[in-house]
């Protein structure tokens, strides 16, 4: 029961907060929101780069920069 008394206090004196320093909010979001998504791209970056090499080494060897022609001439035939 003491849990719902105190989140209930906490909700009323945290909405009472945003509806007095509403602007001060405003200004925090400001500078949060692009530093967020800055950090939010790199992790998705950081994610597809890992995803292609896993696939990548999932479908054979690792890439060495080179073709081997005659392996590529066979598989032209078939």
């Amino acid at each position: 029961m003491a849990n719902i008394i105190f989140g209930l206090v906490a909700l009323a004196l945290g909405l009472w907060g945003v509806s007095v320093w509403w602007w001060s909010i405003v200004e925090i979001l400001r500078g949060i929101v692009p530093i967020a998504l800055i950090l939010l791209g790199l992790v998705a970056l950081g994610a597809g780069v890992t995803r292609m090499r896993e696939r990548d080494l999932d479908d054979g060897a690792e890439f060495s920069g080179s073709v081997d022609l005659q392996d590529e001439a066979i598989s032209l035939e078939k």
